[in-house]
């Protein structure tokens, strides 16, 4: 047997297991709370999981070993950046468990006045989730190409299997599923990365690549900084950190989950660029973005090549799952329930959720098969939410004199500054950085300038 016809069997007994554990979820939702929150169901292990799997699955994995093709060890920056931002968040934990926050908004309703900033944040990050999917579906679309599956067959594939299954498993479904991938991709690279270093082995490596693949910064600071603090800046507002804090057992579970989390991706992040530089050794003539799946498909062991490739398939539709529902919660519960039908009942929520994801799948797929680089991709969706979200909410915890108009100035100029240096408008240096500084000064200039503090 061939490995993609290895890969495309283990893949479907991977999914035929994620289905097993879809209708065990299934079993848990009673209502559009628990398919959205899963409260008090998560453990330590399963958070833990679940951060790791959100990560793992696409940038950090995929893009990593490309990063590491083209530019060697330093490739695994944004791994690193992905272990430090499950750090960044620890101090906001417990106050995120406390007041049992779903979202960021339900934080902006009790913090300021009005709906407007709970518009912009919930538009800000439906744009950032949406970015996000793209570069899942684009880490999927690198392994179907691998095994001669069209691209577009495979993004469509990705995209509405996770659908589905975001749609019927819920939150504690999708947590289950991610942690069980990401247990199988850890220890498959940890077997690649012995495999290569007992065949050809690092001396060849040394050998056989320039000297810049094995410099800690082979580009510039700008480029390091676009790659590394996105994903840090915007974890503390990321979506999925309050609904699966809220859906922890303890406050105490929830910091140790991350904590685990972040040690365990931190040491793994140099694993796919080492890769991506023997992928890139052995296969010269290849481009960076197909060395990786090329090494685990000619180098490995059929069985395990098919096992690591199936895994990172159903990471990516993991992943994927969890994008879903953190969307649909933005928008039934802080857009549909929190300012237009407060009174919705179950029923059409989930008619909603499904809806909205639906419209989500059709947009993610047309940026994924628009765009080829994946850590560029999940680091534009993440700046945009970190320029949009960060300062009125970290400026509204230590700042009393905070108010609306300082907060809605913050997000309008963090997130007008973002997409016009995205669209090449303007041209600002460490644009993650300087959009963040622009809406601090903001923030204070609004707050203290325009109206009395409307602080609840």
């Amino acid at each position: 047997m061939t490995t993609s016809s290895l890969v495309l069997l283990i893949l479907l007994v991977y999914l035929l297991f994620m289905l097993s554990i879809g209708r065990l979820a299934k079993g848990r939702i009673t209502s559009f709370q628990d398919a959205v929150a899963a409260p008090g169901q998560t453990s330590l292990l399963l958070l833990a999981g679940c951060a790791v799997a959100g990560q793992i699955g696409s940038g950090f994995v995929v893009g990593g070993a490309e990063y590491g093709a083209r530019y060697g060890i330093g490739g695994g920056w944004y791994g690193i950046g992905c272990g430090l931002s499950y750090f960044a968040i620890l101090p906001l934990v417990g106050f995120i468990y406390r007041h049992q926050f779903l979202s960021l908004s339900d934080y902006f309703v009790r913090r300021y006045r009005g709906k407007s900033t709970r518009l912009l944040y919930s538009v800000s990050t439906m744009c950032c989730g949406v970015a996000t999917l793209a570069g899942q579906l684009l880490a999927g679309r690198a392994v179907f190409l691998a095994l001669g599956i069209p691209a577009s067959w495979g993004v469509v594939l990705t995209a509405v299997v996770s659908l589905a299954y975001a749609n019927v498993a819920g939150l504690w479904g999708a947590m289950a599923a991610s942690t069980i991938q990401a247990f199988v991709i850890l220890f498959g690279m940890i077997g690649a990365l012995i495999a290569m270093l007992a065949g050809p082995g690092f001396p060849a490596l040394a050998e056989t690549l320039p000297a810049s693949c094995f410099r800690p910064m082979p580009f510039g600071s700008e480029f390091f900084m676009a790659t590394v603090a996105p994903i840090i800046l915007a974890s503390p507002v990321n979506q999925m950190v309050f609904q699966c804090t809220s859906s922890a057992r303890s406050a105490r579970t929830a910091r140790g989950g991350y904590a685990l989390a972040g040690l365990v991706l931190l040491p793994v992040a140099l694993i796919p660029p080492l890769l991506g530089m023997f992928g890139r050794m052995l296969f010269p003539g290849l481009p960076a973005s197909g060395v990786f799946m090329e090494l685990l498909l000619t180098r490995l062991p059929t069985a395990v090549a098919a096992i690591i490739l199936a895994a990172i398939v159903c990471a990516v539709i993991t992943s994927c799952n969890t994008g879903y529902i953190a969307i649909a919660t933005i928008f039934v519960h802080d857009i549909y329930q929190g300012m237009i039908a407060p009174q919705t009942d179950g029923k059409t929520c989930k008619r909603s959720m499904l809806a909205v994801d639906g419209a989500v799948c059709l947009l993610s797929i047309f940026l994924a098969l628009r765009m080829n680089d994946i850590i560029r991709l999940l680091s534009m969706g993440y700046s945009l939410l970190a320029a949009g979200c960060l300062i009125p909410f970290l400026g509204g915890m230590v700042w009393k004199r905070g108010n609306t108009n300082g907060a809605l100035f913050s997000a309008a100029v963090g997130i007008t500054a973002t997409l016009a240096n995205t669209a090449g408008v303007i041209q600002l240096p460490y644009i993650c950085v300087t959009s963040i500084i622009l809406s601090a000064i903001a923030y204070i200039a609004g707050s203290l300038l325009i109206g009395p503090d409307n602080a609840n």
